[in-house]
């Protein structure tokens, strides 16, 4: 008998599959866990697809990925909270100092201020302008009511009017 004869006659106990299960969530190559049994590749495609060891490794790898994500969320949080701590810090020190801010530092102020609400209504769940500004048409409704609150509507049609005469 050929080698690959044995190999498919043979049988492999619990302990070896459990080892080769190991083997293949360690994302050993299948073709080494086939020679390290002495078995055909065909032979451990089996073992992974009737076991649901395939299912079993993404779900590892999904846990891992989660890990990732949270690792990142605490980073971010961190970072968010060492800003927070520095543009406080700066609006402090710019509000006690006895020179007026310049104009540069105030717009950078307001800058910062504007940011803070818009981060502070997003952790409330309450839109932003960011999520508020979507280009979408306007109704008939909207627009007679903006043109309504415009103040130079009426110059406007009188100039047109006055075109025609």
């Amino acid at each position: 008998m050929t080698t690959k004869k044995k190999s498919q006659a043979r049988k492999l106990t619990g302990k070896q599959i459990a080892v080769m299960r190991e083997m293949y969530m360690k994302y050993t190559p299948l073709s080494e866990i086939a020679n390290t049994f002495n078995v055909v590749r065909s032979t451990v495609n089996w073992h992974i697809n009737s076991n649901g060891w395939q299912g079993e490794r993404k779900l590892a790898e999904n846990e891992i990925f989660n890990s990732f994500t949270d690792a990142k969320k605490t980073d971010f949080v961190k970072m968010t909270q060492a800003a927070v701590e520095i543009m406080s810090r700066s609006l402090g020190h710019l509000a006690t100092r006895h020179e007026p801010p310049s104009i540069n530092e105030a717009t950078r102020a307001s800058d910062i201020l504007k940011t803070l609400d818009n981060i502070l209504r997003l952790d409330e769940g309450t839109p932003t302008d960011i999520v508020e500004n979507q280009d979408k048409p306007l109704t008939n409704k909207e627009l007679k009511k903006k043109i309504a609150a415009d103040p130079f509507a009426n110059l406007e049609e009188d100039d047109e009017e006055a075109s025609k005469h």
